[in-house]
């Protein structure tokens, strides 16, 4: 199905106002014995969409309004004969200051309702709309990198869900802002959702942090969380809420001027989604909610309550572990009868799973994955709360992790083709999306055409090259047109262009940064082998000649052989003589430092502390792949028990976006504790659940499990050799689209003999390294 004959609609007095909630409905009259009804929805920015008063869904999908998502809902038992209302409530931010440049485009609403196969309603001139009164709008930013806080008050609902409801004078007509498939409408495809339906389960509070009376009181909050957790307990099925008892409420009093009672609550790690309340307030009052990935809370949530009982959750989407409860200005005594969060997250079919008998390694093991599970959404986001923003780096990394432990594809598919769906016409793709923006990080192109390469490769979905192969030649000669005459990537400073490499300070990234050059030789690299694959030779053969000119260049220039190394750039003809860990741990991985050069360099930089540590969990993925195509997996081993080992020591149950382990063992990532590149610095906000550290989830398979998935695509496993100093037992399972592998061994210490299996799907090739322990069987089944 496609909307074919619905117009985009908006109110015709809030088309250009910031901030703004804006109900539509329309009255339908059906007949009796509907036997199919479908609805196709979307809204820029946001809708959440009732029929006859019973939510039915939310979306869309975020994505650049050239390339609008559309959701696709049955609603056959929610109709019935004679009146029924189809109603929306829709968000538009509006607001052109926001530092991602995302959540852009006119404001705009559609849908379109198909009965028993023919067209039952569509939105046109005869929807009612109205600015919606609940919500207040004079609100403070989240933050330069997110919306608005939420204001909303409660004793201002109607009946306006319901067919039975008498539009008032504020209803207007809806004004048609936009056709489909006419000469400008911004909305130029129209294309259905890519992916299921997030998942949805609710979640209880774990512990409470601390009550605070505040010149007012609160009674029974430890009561309901421990009921609250029985309940969890004896409820084996995620998906089921939580209701607690009426007897076990929570009462909070602050009807003193100046009371500010409230309690702090824990979920025991991050939660990502809409916190849920049932409250109580005899007389009314009102309810603050404050947000933290740290007890550091922000506010955001206000709720002015109404007299009586009331089900309160905000229209954004929240991410935190901790939660404060704050009441204010209640004439009378107020129950909190009801506190969950409805936590959600890509829908996997498939979890794997990863136990050693070393219980640090299962909890880095573990925090990589849930990590990357509140990453993962409508798309693989960098962080779920500061930005939500589908960053490419980050999705290249969590792409190995889901790869490797949940066995899924559309996803990454999903994120790869909405990059390639908003290249700009020089050639180059934003860093950062889904939606078309004006930041060009050049090393994030080349990660996002690595991408490509590792998608192929572990898919086998060999019909994406042909589909993005203009994309591909274009960004490619993007790159080469970036070149001086030395060869290399030139001009790199250049305004509008952004090098991150990694996140510090300590890299000279000016004119030709030569890490820029590696990662387009990486590039050519990636393109020789989808250029072969797509069928093209004479392409494959011309990127071959460019990357072997390419390598030429850079060694030519950047190398310095007295230091046994590649400096960090060259500015005009002349070599900076400045080194880092970040270029030269990239020039090994980009195969253009030999073995002995990149064991030397580990050996004479790395080991002796001679150049600034690396701190970005992002960067540490790269150093770890080297380790291991260097053969040195202990030394991988140990990166992971000392990096992500120690953020685990200090509590993380997410990992932060950087960290530092020779800071004060109390420390942790924070504007004013440290870990991060922006110390002291109250810009931006900080990140405790960042997926691009998450690499330990597939790394730990690599080194310890013995097993690698990253060529599925061609129906080949390879196992190599589990880590002598690791682990002595493991059972690890890693789904597959052909069916789950299964590794089940113990090593004796004494000896240092493996005993065990692994049990493969039959129609795969396995390639076994010749050291792989003879006492670990393999199973074909």
């Amino acid at each position: 199905m496609a909307i074919h004959n619905a117009s985009w609609i908006w109110h015709e007095e809030l088309l250009t106002e910031p901030n703004v909630y804006v109900e539509f409905r329309r009255l339908l009259v059906l007949p009796a014995g509907v036997s199919s009804a479908v609805i196709q929805v979307s809204a820029c920015q946001e809708y959440v969409l009732y029929v006859n008063g019973t939510q039915v869904g939310r979306g869309p999908s975020p994505c650049s309004p050239e390339w609008q998502y559309f959701d696709e809902y049955v609603v056959t038992s929610l109709l019935r004969e004679g009146d029924n209302v189809i109603a929306a409530l829709c968000y538009h931010f509006g607001e052109k200051d926001i530092v991602i440049e995302q959540m852009q485009g006119p404001a705009g609403f559609i849908l379109e309702l198909e009965v028993d196969g023919a067209a039952a309603g569509r939105t046109d001139s005869q929807w009612s709309v109205r600015r919606s009164p609940r919500y207040e709008t004079r609100n403070h930013r989240i933050s330069r990198w997110s919306g608005f806080n939420e204001i909303y008050v409660a004793d201002r609902e109607d009946e306006w869900l319901s067919p039975g409801y008498t539009e008032a004078e504020e209803w207007k007509a809806a004004l048609v802002v936009a056709k489909p498939n006419e000469k400008d409408c911004p909305w130029t495809n129209l294309i259905p959702r890519e992916i299921p339906q997030l998942y949805y389960h609710s979640v209880s509070p774990v512990d409470i942090v601390r009550v605070e009376s505040n010149y007012g009181s609160v009674a029974g909050a430890e009561m309901q969380l421990n009921q609250a957790a029985e309940s969890s307990a004896n409820n084996s099925s995620p998906s089921n809420r939580v209701e607690l008892q009426d007897e076990l409420f929570v009462t909070i009093d602050a009807t003193v001027p100046y009371s500010l009672p409230g309690i702090v609550y824990d979920f025991g790690h991050e939660v990502v989604g809409r916190p849920e309340l049932v409250v109580d307030a005899p007389e009314g009052g009102v309810l603050r909610l404050a947000y933290g990935e740290s007890l550091e809370l922000q506010y955001v949530d206000t709720f002015v309550l109404k007299k009586g009982v009331q089900r309160l959750s905000p229209y954004g989407r929240r991410a935190c572990r901790y939660m404060q409860l704050t009441f204010m200005a209640t004439p009378e005594p107020v129950k909190l009868l009801s506190f969950t969060f409805l936590n959600q997250h890509y829908a996997f079919s498939e979890m794997g799973s990863w136990v050693s008998n070393v219980e640090s390694l299962n909890r880095i093991w573990s925090i990589s994955r849930y990590t990357t599970l509140m990453n993962s959404h409508d798309h693989l986001e960098d962080c779920p709360w500061r930005e939500k923003a589908l960053w490419v780096a980050d999705a290249v990394v969590m792409g190995k992790v889901i790869y490797h432990l949940f066995g899924d594809t559309l996803l990454l598919r999903k994120c790869l083709l909405q990059g390639a769906r908003i290249q700009h016409e020089e050639g180059w793709i934003p860093g950062t999306g889904p939606e078309r923006n004006q930041m060009l990080l050049p090393d994030f192109n080349a990660h996002w055409l690595l991408g490509v390469r590792d998608y192929v490769r572990y898919s086998g979905d060999y019909g994406i090259i042909r589909e993005l192969w203009p994309v591909l030649e274009k960004l490619m000669n993007w790159f080469a047109a970036q070149r001086d005459e030395t060869g290399m990537i030139a001009n790199a400073a250049r305004p509008g262009w952004s090098c991150f490499i990694d996140w510090t300070a300590h890299m000279d990234k000016r004119d030709k940064v030569s890490a820029i050059s590696m990662l387009y030789y990486a590039a050519l690299e990636a393109m020789i082998e989808l250029a072969e694959a797509a069928g093209e030779p004479a392409a494959s053969a011309r990127y071959r000649a460019q990357a072997g000119e390419l390598a030429h260049s850079i060694r030519e220039h950047v190398w310095l052989e007295e230091q046994g190394a590649f400096s960090d750039c060259m500015v005009g003809m002349e070599v900076s003589t400045h080194l880092s860990l970040q270029t030269n741990f990239l020039g090994a991985w980009c195969g253009l430092m030999s073995e002995s050069e990149s064991r030397s360099f580990i050996e004479t930089y790395y080991d002796t502390g001679k150049l600034v540590e690396i701190k970005g969990a992002f960067f540490q993925h790269i150093v770890l792949e080297v380790l291991i195509k260097l053969n040195m997996k202990e030394r991988a081993y140990s990166l992971i028990r000392s990096f992500w080992g120690a953020m685990a020591e200090r509590g993380a149950t997410t990992w932060w976006e950087t960290f530092n382990p020779s800071s004060p063992a109390c420390s942790v990532a924070s504007t004013y504790q440290g870990n991060v590149p922006t110390y002291l610095w109250e810009g931006p906000l900080l990140s405790q659940c960042h997926a691009w550290g998450a690499s330990p989830a597939y790394i730990l398979h690599h080194i310890v499990t013995g097993v690698n998935v990253l060529k599925l695509g061609d129906r080949i496993i390879h196992l190599s050799r589990p880590l002598d100093g690791g682990p002595t037992k493991l059972e690890a399972e890693l789904p597959t689209r052909y069916g789950p592998i299964t590794v089940s061994w113990e090593r004796d210490e004494a000896t240092g003999l493996f005993s065990g299996s692994c049990a493969i799907p039959s129609v795969l090739t396995v390639e076994v390294d010749r050291d792989y322990p003879s006492g670990i069987e393999i199973i074909s089944y």
